[in-house]
């Protein structure tokens, strides 16, 4: 090699940007001013019950604002703002609160702690104070609650274009959640939005289950996100934009959308048995059929007599119809449009969807993609 290659090959490298093992590494909470959120051995969420379960930081505790006003940590100032950012001299000799000094009992003073409220530092900056004058080391979220969720939405628009995402193509959700798990235990990486949600697609007891709120999916999707290695490719569901009540970010859509597929390809048999297995509402097939009936978009009328027909004598039967009948024929469609867009994958063929039995099947499978022939 000659001295300008070396040269060359050495420049190369130092301008070659650095690799990250996960995205966290790319949208980090020092754009909101504080560590990392694994950072903190107790994050304090300072907002009412209601405000708190409607959604927080992953891993926070709720402390009552209501607290704040009693006791040790106000200094009799009748001003709520001056009340709040006052010195807590007064209080120094006092107990803490019982709610929050059972919080911080097992902590040691060497361990992090971060507050935040949902009013400016009103209610965030007294315990803060309290806490810090007991020995504590304590950091306060600047902007609140509202600095948090900017910075929730501008990562949702972020880091889904610096992943690599691959579609599990399944007719059902739980065939999916079935996939994932055994791509899971033999070391792929995968993303299971649809539990997230609160939702899986085909399944008739899931539409009654009470969705998490918007906010709180994108803060647990966010999470999961920065988790993400960018050097692997993401395994996820086939998940729709809307799924019941919730919307998935606009960045992330288009990144599953635009995302080579996999098709699972199992026998009807084992399907089936597993559908059952899985939901819960076969127990009941004419109310199972009654469910599907009022799904979007309709089966037709012909098909819905047919299982109407069927759940009275044979639930195998009317199980592979649904499948095969409208669920199947809605993902053909939907899998077509997608390898119109971008190569599809090898399809993974499976005898069995037991988990044992299917992870072997995943460890055999080379998801390359599919060759057509022109």
């Amino acid at each position: 090699m000659t001295s300008s290659q070396e040269s060359s090959d050495r420049a190369r490298k130092l301008n070659k940007p650095p690799e990250i093992e996960s995205l966290a590494g790319a949208f980090h909470p020092h754009a909101i001013e504080v560590q990392d959120f694994s950072h903190y051995a107790l994050v304090i969420d300072v907002r009412t019950r209601e405000e708190y379960e409607d959604d927080h930081i992953p891993g926070a505790v709720q402390f009552s604002p209501a607290v704040v006003g009693q006791g040790p940590l106000v200094t009799g100032h009748a001003d709520a703002q001056n009340r709040a950012l006052a010195a807590q001299d007064s209080a120094g000799d006092a107990e803490l609160p019982a709610s929050l000094a059972a919080l911080v009992a097992p902590l040691k003073l060497d361990q992090a702690i971060l507050v935040y409220c949902g009013r400016g530092g009103l209610d965030s900056l007294p315990v803060a104070r309290a806490l810090r004058w007991r020995g504590w080391s304590v950091d306060v979220l600047p902007g609140g609650w509202i600095n948090y969720r900017r910075w929730v939405q501008a990562g949702l628009e972020v880091l889904p274009r610096m992943a690599t995402f691959r579609v599990v193509a399944t007719s059902l959700g739980c065939e999916a959640d079935r996939v994932l798990n055994a791509m899971s235990t033999v070391g792929h990486q995968v993303l299971n939005v649809e539990a997230l949600m609160v939702r899986r697609r085909g399944s008739i007891s899931f539409c009654a289950a009470q969705q998490p709120s918007q906010a709180w999916f994108e803060s647990q999707l966010l999470q999961r996100l920065r988790s993400v290695d960018p050097r692997r490719p993401v395994w996820i569901g086939d998940v729709e934009a809307q799924v019941g009540e919730l919307q998935l970010p606009g960045s992330m859509a288009d990144a599953i959308g635009a995302a080579p597929a996999a098709l699972l390809v199992a026998p009807i048999e084992e399907r089936v048995n597993r559908w059952i297995e899985d939901e819960p509402a076969w127990a009941s097939p004419s109310d199972a059929v009654e469910a599907i009936a009022s799904w979007s978009p309709p089966p037709e009328g012909r098909l819905i007599e047919r299982w109407r027909d069927l759940s009275l004598r044979e639930l195998a039967g009317l199980v592979a119809s649904v499948l095969t009948d409208y669920l199947d024929r809605r993902q053909s469609a939907k899998h077509s449009l997608r390898n119109a867009k971008s190569n599809g994958l090898v399809p993974l063929v499976a005898d069995s969807l037991k988990q044992d039995q299917l992870a072997l099947a995943v460890q055999a499978w080379q998801p390359m993609p599919e060759v057509v022939a022109t």
